[in-house]
């Protein structure tokens, strides 16, 4: 008599010539090669058929406490409702047993598996994609479209071995092979991304609670910020204790994260340009912009602005008193507060000078009205409208901007009215040179030793 064969679930991992190596359920046995004699596949999925009273069927149930249960071949002795009373032959006993019809079905149709049973297919596995191809999960889609049973990675060829009961399986692997291996490569590739988009906003997250400031520069100022191929954003980034600096291009909006408050208020310092005014008084335009444009070019210069333009009679742009002339520094905040600072230190200068020099005028006056001590005045008194006043005869004259640029920039710019040798500063060069002791008092004791003798 035959012994009783009881066939238990398992998984095929691979084909051979005359075997198959087989995985079993929950690993009770370890992977191994099984002679194709011993196995067989299941009954397919939409086998069935009514169980009735002295049919033959199979079990699923064990010997005994120590081994899985598998599917043994017995017969239905009785059927009561629900219930079957079937009875088996296991391990030289016969064991007659009470069980639900989940536990039963019609004997499985497919006999035991030959070499033709199974096909094989393998495809060599590109060198990038070989830990990628080593996850099953990988080639879900790949072995639907397929039909095959199981697709791994074999750990000694580096091939995708395909395998499958359906013989259309070589040919349609050969199709999707190329495309499946693409697939797996974009996926990679989106998933890294992610993983990086993933990282920046747990980063994001940490950098809100951490120190922060936000600030919006003008449009047409984001060149400078920005500055040439990005090195004021790249010196910003080198501040120690920022951590990150981000620009919404669309909207002109940076964004400064660091350790401390101190950190993004410098990094803040070489990004934030923008522009404000200081107003001149008409009659002291002249003396601020200094013969050839000498003077407001030392305050550009040394307030490291980017520019200053002198505004026009015809140009309305920032508001203004009579009598009143908009000096518009461009640069950092911080240089131009410090432009600003030198122009009013020197607007201050001036005005000292002029009211001593209206006082000295009343002196002698006096002086000649009583004929004590009486002295003529010095040419340059008698030219007090040409040697103090600020030109009036070209003050009513300003209509055109006029720009004077930082260390190497002073030079004329397209659609500016004048040069720093403008017709503000249009008296003669011998009363220029006469008053600009006056007018520009950083001048050291060197320098009007040196115009004394080009005089004399």
């Amino acid at each position: 008599d035959a012994l009783p064969i009881c066939f238990y679930k398992g998984f095929v991992k691979d084909v051979h010539e005359d075997s198959v190596t087989i995985a079993f359920e929950n690993n009770w046995q370890p992977e191994r090669q099984i002679p194709f004699s011993d196995v067989r596949l299941p009954p397919p999925a939409d086998y069935n058929k009514d169980v009735t009273e002295g049919d033959e069927v199979e079990v699923y149930s064990r010997a005994n406490e120590h081994e899985p249960c598998g599917w043994w071949l017995a017969r239905v002795r009785m059927m009561k409702g629900d219930f079957y009373v079937i009875e088996y032959a296991a391990c030289d006993a016969t064991y007659n047993e009470i069980v639900t019809l989940e536990r039963l079905r019609p004997v499985n149709p497919n006999k035991v598996a030959t070499k033709t049973s199974f096909y094989k297919y393998t495809i060599p596995v590109p060198e990038d994609l070989k830990e990628a191809c080593s996850n099953e999960d990988v080639h879900k889609e790949f072995k639907k479209a397929v039909g095959a049973n199981c697709i791994f990675l074999s750990s000694t060829s580096s091939e995708l071995v395909i395998l499958s009961t359906n013989e259309s399986i070589i040919k349609r692997a050969s199709l999707l092979g190329d495309m499946h291996f693409r697939s797996i490569r974009t996926k990679l590739m989106l998933m890294s991304r992610n993983e990086e988009a993933t990282k920046h906003l747990e980063t994001s997250k940490q950098l809100a609670a951490a120190f922060q400031e936000e600030f919006t520069v003008r449009e047409d100022l984001m060149g400078l910020a920005i500055g040439t191929h990005g090195v004021n954003i790249q010196q910003a980034r080198k501040v120690p204790g920022v951590t990150a600096i981000e620009l919404d291009e669309e909207t002109c909006t940076f964004r400064i994260y660091g350790e401390s408050p101190e950190a993004v208020k410098q990094a803040r310092g070489y990004l934030e340009f923008s522009e404000d005014s200081t107003s001149v008084p008409r009659s002291l335009v002249g003396k601020v912009i200094g013969k050839n444009g000498k003077v407001i070019q030392e305050i550009v210069d040394k307030s490291g602005v980017v520019r200053v333009r002198v505004e026009g009679d015809s140009e309305k742009n920032h508001p203004r008193e009579e009598g009143m002339v908009p000096f518009i520094f461009v640069g950092t905040r911080e240089n131009i507060s410090n432009a600003q600072a030198l122009l009013e230190y020197h607007l201050a200068y001036l005005q000292e000078v002029e009211q001593l020099r209206l006082e000295r005028l009343q002196i002698d006056e006096q002086l000649r009205q009583i004929g004590v001590g009486f002295r003529p005045l010095s040419s340059r008194s008698d030219n007090k409208e040409r040697g103090y006043m600020t030109d009036d005869s070209t003050s009513s004259s300003l209509h055109a901007t006029r720009t004077y640029g930082g260390r190497g920039r002073g030079r004329k710019v397209p659609n500016s009215g004048y040069g720093t040798n403008s017709e503000l500063s249009n008296a003669s060069e011998t009363e220029s040179e006469k008053r600009d002791d006056y007018d520009h008092p950083h001048l050291n004791d060197r320098d009007l030793r040196q115009r004394a003798d080009r005089k004399s």
